[in-house]
């Protein structure tokens, strides 16, 4: 029985490029989701995110984030330069972020300023969230979705908001210099403080590092 729907008259091309789509079909890969960036196999990602033509990339992000940011491309080409394209670039590391521009605090023209509140945990492996990594993929993303001639000012802050438990009462600090200064801003917590067994009501917890 013949297999192929190619008429008798077929060429020689033709009838290789017909065994070829059908060797194609007994891939161990499920082409049909090859495109889809929350289906495709982790190990392929990489590929995808540069058909996509995916700006800001790095192999050691969790792979959740790695499937967001390549569904984000499409729309963060579109609207590139835009307040929207920022913040959307900037929501796949889990941030909650203010943007002011330069006109809504009377600045010099063609500048913003950036606070981007983390209050998801980036890692995987509940390392500390504010990293020299974690603030420099959040400098490139505005980067890549900027507007080109724009100049701004970039500020990350924790913000905590539910119960906080302390076991011990103590307190400890590892600042590392990076490029810059590290400015505290102040701290506080949205929930309740748990110290030894006792409650203890607070209001607002932010924490915020300038470089």
């Amino acid at each position: 029985m013949n297999e192929s729907l190619l008429p008798f008259n077929s060429t020689q091309a033709e009838r290789n490029l017909s065994l070829v789509m059908k060797r194609s079909s007994n891939l161990p890969v499920n082409i049909n989701h090859l495109w889809n960036p929350f289906r495709c196999p982790e190990n392929l990602l990489p590929w995808l995110a540069w058909s996509l033509s995916v700006d800001n990339w790095n192999s050691a992000w969790p792979t959740p984030v790695k499937r967001q940011q390549i569904a984000n491309s499409i729309e963060i080409h579109r609207r590139k330069g835009t307040v929207s394209a920022v913040k959307k670039a900037m929501a796949v590391f889990g941030v909650q972020v203010e943007l002011s521009e330069w006109f809504e605090t009377k600045s010099t023209p063609h500048t913003f300023s950036v606070m981007a509140w983390a209050g998801d945990n980036f890692r995987d492996d509940h390392e500390p969230v504010l990293t020299e990594a974690y603030y420099g993929a959040l400098k490139r993303a505005i980067d890549y979705s900027k507007p080109v001639r724009s100049h701004y000012d970039f500020k990350v802050g924790v913000l905590f908001g539910s119960d906080f438990g302390i076991g011990v009462v103590q307190q400890s600090f590892a600042i590392k210099r990076v490029d810059g200064e590290f400015i505290y801003l102040g701290a506080g917590l949205d929930g309740d403080l748990n110290i030894g067994g006792i409650n203890q009501g607070h209001s607002v917890t932010r924490i915020s590092m300038e470089l």
